[in-house]
């Protein structure tokens, strides 16, 4: 299926996904999807609309019949009528409940059973109350966590669209590599950042940063929000990056060292995270369990070292979250399944949570270990030299 102006995928993948939809729909005996999703809940609607939503939408999908997508704005919607391959969009203005039941009802699906994606995640509970008023007749169920555990595992296209988004999220790695020098601050390395991949298409999906002296360290992970400081001589700076690539994002974690080489508490921090990356990469093949997982990260405990960060996770930060038997994280039971895409992302610290790094890639869990997306190295680069 092709568009000139945004990517899309095969007419193959489309119906592989519409029928896996509608094979969901068979098994949990519903007769509709309800999707609700907002700019931090994407993959759902997108994945059956090629839909990005920037805002909170609805789609309604029919195991008979045409689907509707509802969004927030009139005016987005002749740009999600050229991005979307559902013909049918259209804005829910005051009413979301009321346009989505509308559309029930003009589907005679008034009466029928619905299943419901998004309910613990994104819709508003007042929202879904109202729904179901306008239409008490039908019966709702949470679908959510099926039709996720179909998405998740992923096509070969989307790997393609995966790996995009890693060589995207490698470009800013690289020009990190060669920009940063001390008498930056962290919004010009934001600035970096934005530099290597606007003009490829890409989308910011996250760029958290610290910097911080590697001889007196009060930063041990990667920041949310930037701060003014200015880099100097011997300072250590901590990343964790995604470019998405149209809904698809691969995540990348490096430390680099400002005009000094690593001290050896950091030297050893990048070599254990390094290795843990390792004992976990090889674990994480198709059936793996969380334990097996969180046995694969004991080197961060045996090394003197904790954790701040999940060691592994998939969409959205969790699905899993795993950390390390020391860690905060409580224990998710999850086993694995070939074409999954997670993040592993070891970030050991040190007991008085002064000094850490990131260090990490995303990855598909595969026969005989999970394959890397990424082709930056595994390297703790000497930036900045005078």
């Amino acid at each position: 299926m092709t568009n000139e102006l945004f990517p899309r995928f095969s007419e193959a993948e489309y119906g592989r996904r519409f029928d896996a939809a509608r094979h969901l729909m068979d098994r949990e005996g519903v007769e509709a999807l309800v999707i609700h999703g907002d700019a931090n809940h994407i993959g759902s609607i997108h994945y059956l609309s090629n839909y990005l939503s920037r805002s909170p939408a609805w789609l309604v999908f029919p195991k008979q019949g045409e689907p509707s997508l509802f969004v927030h704005f009139y005016n987005t919607i002749p740009c999600t009528q050229t991005l979307s391959i559902v013909k049918d969009v259209q804005c829910y203005w005051q009413s979301p409940p009321g346009a989505v039941a509308g559309c029930l009802r003009r589907l005679g699906l008034a009466n029928a059973s619905i299943g419901v994606i998004g309910l613990a995640a994104s819709i508003p509970s007042a929202q879904f109350a109202s729904l179901k008023e306008q239409v008490p007749e039908a019966k709702f169920k949470d679908v959510s966590r099926p039709f996720s555990e179909t998405r998740w595992i992923r096509s070969e296209e989307e790997l393609d669209w995966f790996r995009t988004s890693a060589y995207l999220t490698d470009l800013t790695c690289e020009l990190l590599e060669q920009k940063i020098r001390p008498g930056l601050s962290e919004y010009d390395l934001s600035a970096i950042i934005h530099e290597a991949f606007l003009h490829h298409g890409g989308h910011l999906g996250i760029h958290f940063i610290a910097s911080t002296p590697m001889s007196a360290p009060d930063r041990f992970v990667p920041w949310q929000f930037l701060t003014p400081r200015t880099l100097t001589k011997g300072d250590v700076v901590i990343t964790e990056i995604t470019i998405s690539y149209w809904g698809y994002g691969a995540q990348i974690h490096r430390p680099f060292a400002v005009g000094a080489e690593p001290t050896p508490l950091y030297r050893k921090l990048f070599e254990v995270a390094h290795q843990c990356f390792e004992n976990v990469r090889k674990v994480l093949q198709p059936g793996s369990t969380s334990e097996q997982i969180i046995e694969a990260t004991s080197i961060i405990e045996k090394s003197g070292f904790t954790v701040c960060d999940s060691v592994v996770h998939g969409e959205g930060g969790r699905n899993p979250e795993l950390g390390t038997r020391s860690s905060p994280h409580p224990f998710e039971p999850w086993t694995f399944k070939e074409n999954m895409v997670v993040v592993i992302q070891p970030n050991p610290i040190t007991p008085d949570h002064k000094a850490g790094l990131q260090l990490g890639s995303a990855v598909v869990v595969r026969r005989g270990g999970a394959e890397v997306l990424h082709h930056y190295p595994f390297k703790f680069p000497l930036c900045g030299l005078e």
